[in-house]
């Protein structure tokens, strides 16, 4: 499990808490994918497609995308994120940056690919969980597909450590807060990132098609 110490120190589905966590931590678990998800992508949605990567931060994941071929849209509801993330984009790069609250009422289109990497494992409850996977069905078109990139916990002992860290959830948990508007297409686990003591913890990575309405 991730150190306490280097673990973004908020779970919730608050942008006011999250600027005050951006602006005062050491965004150690920010870095580019490891090859299971340009796997996963490859296989189920090739580019040039349109991916909305929710709850992009620092844009990291976005301009990964956006050096993939596919053409991306990143939001996050926290206004310093974006800021830095605006930064930290090169002038010529078509990855295009929205801040908004992806729970809410947001005025975009439903997307044929959704990524969320580390969103869903930000909520501690599985009311939060459940609002997040809705929200999710609504930025998706009918068949389209979401992407899902989180902590996963491996037993049920591991799921009741909530001191630190990500939500760890089973794939219980996880299915539950989901399956009213997903179905499973694909479901590995490995690392979520590479960085010793810091991110290479056990992550779930799914590929859900939206269901039809």
């Amino acid at each position: 499990m991730p150190d306490a110490a280097s673990s973004p120190p908020l779970r919730s589905l608050n942008a006011t808490e999250w600027d005050r966590t951006y602006a005062s931590t050491n965004a150690a678990w920010d870095e580019e994918p490891p090859p299971v998800l340009g796997d996963l992508l490859a296989e189920h949605a090739p580019p040039p497609t349109h991916v909305l990567d929710v709850g992009c931060g620092l844009g990291t994941t976005a301009r990964w995308l956006a050096g993939r071929s596919y053409t991306v849209t990143a939001c996050d509801f926290s206004a310093r994120a974006i800021k830095e993330a605006r930064r930290r984009t090169p002038a010529d790069s078509t990855v295009k940056y929205e801040i908004l609250d992806a729970t809410a009422d947001v005025p975009l289109p439903p997307f044929p690919v959704l990524l969320d990497r580390g969103v869903l494992h930000t909520c501690p409850t599985h009311r939060e969980r459940r609002r997040f996977a809705e929200a999710m069905a609504r930025l998706c078109r009918p068949a389209g597909l979401w992407f899902h990139v989180g902590a996963a916990a491996l037993s049920d002992e591991e799921a009741l450590d909530q001191s630190n860290g990500p939500s760890w959830t089973t794939e219980e948990t996880f299915l539950d807060a989901v399956s009213p508007w997903f179905t499973v297409l694909d479901h590995r686990i490995a690392d979520f990132g590479r960085r010793a003591g810091v991110t290479d913890w056990s992550a779930r990575y799914v590929v859900l098609r939206r269901r039809g309405d």
